[in-house]
């Protein structure tokens, strides 16, 4: 592989169109504030355009042209620059993490994207190879990581596996939440025509037909229902579909996506934590989803660094799940939960933010707005099941676990060398109800930490965890 090599020439249009869509809003600003006219200056505009066009597509080939890359001497060693002539050299050694993918273009032609993360971090990959075969990524992958990585001949063969079925992708889409996502982004969508929907006339309609017949309005409603939930379930689809973890030795190489495919492998070694989250609706049926904390890589800043493990897995099978791909982490039976003096600050805390909001509202919509004041009875039961749910438990002396809840469950399992900083805090009332708050950080990327705590647990627990992560 010492011959320089290029791309393959679908490189060249993937540049046009990234190039393209750049230019669509400064386009269009100059057709539409480009003034009126007739004749000539009609004929400009489009001159312009066309002119564009051309060498934005010129420009594409000549990158794609002058875009080589080769292994030589344990480095990937790239050349590219149209008409300045730019080196970058990266060496075996640097390289943190290979993550190959496959968007509809790639996929329609049988290549993929290559992305190389090296530990100088930043928000974008150190090197991109946007279109490649899947032979000549496993070649690369093979020499820059010595079999770091598994190819995708091997995550057919592989024998510890895991496949997120259909049904658990459904069930996962049904109580994600991603049915507020898509109205809110419906409704954001259709904010932007405001001025062009004629919402009177609508209303004006829809208070007609609300006389002819209410089973029609009904079926309607059903029917809306149904399709802001079809369309949560396609986009669940579209993004975890034929997810699929393989453990490869001390790696494990994750995949995923329907529309874009996507592969990237996250050392084990370099996992700070595993995070399990319910919301009270998969709480309800058993169901839970469960994420890995990494030490950096692209793939992590999709979700602030969060790598989905399992999509929805039911809460009886976690144990066994990471039992066979994270050995070292396990839910324990039992939290050291909260002394029973912390529930009235609980309370408090989620009461208070309701109590502002809704008494001056009900102060001005008297008497029925006195009404609203019965919300804070789902607060009050809302700040007893953050209590409830509230723990620390140090497994043994060398894991520790959190447990907390701000609207979701939360389950942090961690391993006392991942925790860059063990904190404690009180503030005078939790000094006088001999309280504490307990902080811990964790790498969290290349050049980030993450933060996790639980409010009010017992002084001596604090104590006795602080000796627990002293003890080395």
């Amino acid at each position: 592989m010492n011959e320089p090599r290029r791309l393959h020439p679908l490189a060249a249009f993937i540049q046009f169109l990234k190039t393209v869509r750049e230019l669509i809003l400064p386009l269009a600003l100059f057709f539409i504030f480009g003034g009126e006219g007739e004749g000539k200056f009609v004929w400009f505009k489009y001159a312009v355009l066309v002119i564009t066009l051309l060498g934005t597509l010129m420009g594409g080939l000549l990158s794609w042209y002058r875009y080589t890359y080769r292994i030589e001497q344990g480095e990937l060693r790239i050349e590219y620059g149209i008409f300045v002539r730019k080196r970058r050299y990266i060496p075996r050694e640097r390289i943190q993490t290979i993550h190959v993918s496959a968007g509809i273009i790639q996929r329609l032609f049988g290549l993929v994207k290559l992305q190389i993360e090296t530990a100088r971090g930043g928000n974008e990959a150190e090197a991109v190879l946007t279109a490649i075969t899947k032979a000549e990524a496993d070649r690369i992958k093979s020499a820059l990581l010595a079999d770091d990585l598994i190819s995708y001949a091997q995550m057919e063969d592989a024998f510890l596996r895991y496949e997120a079925t259909m049904k658990e992708l459904v069930i996962a889409a049904s109580t994600s939440g991603s049915i507020g996502v898509v109205l809110s982004a419906g409704g954001a969508f259709f904010g932007q025509f405001d001025e062009l929907i004629p919402y009177e006339l609508f209303l004006q309609k829809f208070q007609q037909f609300t006389h002819l017949n209410m089973i029609i309005i009904s079926l309607i409603v059903l029917f809306a229902i149904f399709l802001v939930w079809f369309i949560s379930i396609f986009i669940m689809v579209a993004k975890y579909g034929h997810f699929t973890v393989v453990k490869n030795g001390d790696d494990l190489t994750i995949s995923r996506g329907l529309l874009e495919k996507r592969q990237f492998n996250i050392p084990i070694a370099r996992i700070q934590a595993i995070r399990i989250a319910q919301n009270p609706l998969r709480q309800l049926f058993g169901y839970a989803a469960v994420y890995v904390e990494s030490a950096g890589g692209l793939a992590e800043k999709e979700s602030n660094y969060s790598t989905v493990l399992f999509p929805l897995v039911k809460v009886s099978k976690v144990n066994e799940l990471l039992s066979m791909f994270v050995p070292h982490y396990s839910v324990p039976a039992s939290f050291e939960r909260l002394p029973s003096r912390a529930l009235r600050r609980y309370i408090w805390r989620s009461v208070l933010p309701a109590v502002v909001l809704l008494l001056p509202i009900s102060y001005f919509f008297q008497p029925w707005g006195y009404l609203l004041l019965l919300l804070v009875v789902p607060f009050a039961f809302l700040g007893y099941m953050r209590f409830k749910d509230a723990g620390v438990y140090m497994i043994d002396e060398h894991s520790l676990s959190l447990r907390y809840r701000v609207f979701t469950k939360m389950i942090v399992l961690l391993r006392k060398r991942r925790i860059q900083t063990l904190e404690s805090s009180q503030s005078i009332f939790q000094r006088k109800q001999r309280l504490a708050t307990v902080h811990l950080f964790i790498q969290s990327g290349l050049l980030h930490s993450k933060h996790f705590k639980v409010v009010d647990i017992d002084e001596a627990h604090m104590d006795a965890i602080q000796k627990w992560y002293r003890k080395r």
